[in-house]
């Protein structure tokens, strides 16, 4: 019994060749970038580079500098800089935001009480011969736009609620509108065209 016979172009594929193989590459090298570079990485970021492109490129440009060894990948007067302005930024994002839900609340009782004092919304739809039923209904788009209309006041579709999915019938109808979490109850008439 004999071996197959291998080709001198052949590779054989074990831990010893491989090995072999990146022998002759060069280990990256640790650089902290002083601007974006696109592909490699973002401004006062730390990122491993091949040594030529560093000595060739990046270095003589001033666009990346060798990192220290006291540096190493973790500086931690940078890291105590970003720590603070990071909390500083929340502290203002968590007074910015006690602002804006005291904004959005005085918003919500505006419209509360323009609501409140809506008497009824009227529509004209045709209607179906010899029924009360009409050809078109009366949509939470319509009802949307005719408050935004008559009202000024801008309220999403998806906050109106119908009893049923909409109203196609003449007469007094109720409708929700939901309002910060409380439901304000409108009358929607409908009449014949």
């Amino acid at each position: 019994m004999s071996l197959p016979f291998v080709c001198a172009r052949q590779f054989i594929r074990s831990p010893k060749n491989i090995i072999v193989r990146h022998a002759h590459k060069k280990a990256s090298i640790q650089v902290r970038l002083n601007e974006y570079i696109e592909g490699v990485g973002l401004q006062d970021e730390i990122v491993s580079v091949r040594p030529g492109l560093m000595r060739n490129i990046l270095y003589p440009t001033g666009k990346a500098t060798y990192v220290k060894a006291f540096d190493g990948p973790r500086n931690r007067q940078l890291e105590q800089q970003k720590k603070a302005s990071a909390e500083q930024l929340k502290a203002d994002q968590v007074s910015g935001a006690f602002t804006e839900a005291t904004k959005r609340q005085a918003q919500a009782n505006q419209v509360e009480s323009i609501l409140s004092g809506v008497s009824a919304l009227e529509f004209k739809r045709a209607i179906i011969p010899e029924t009360t039923n009409t050809f078109g209904s009366v949509t939470a788009d319509d009802l949307a736009i005719k408050l935004k209309d008559d009202y000024g006041l801008n309220v999403d579709k998806q906050l109106i609620q119908f009893k049923t999915e909409r109203i196609k019938s003449l007469g007094e109808h109720e409708v929700e509108v939901q309002v910060a979490g409380k439901p304000v109850t409108i009358k929607v008439v409908v009449a014949a065209a």
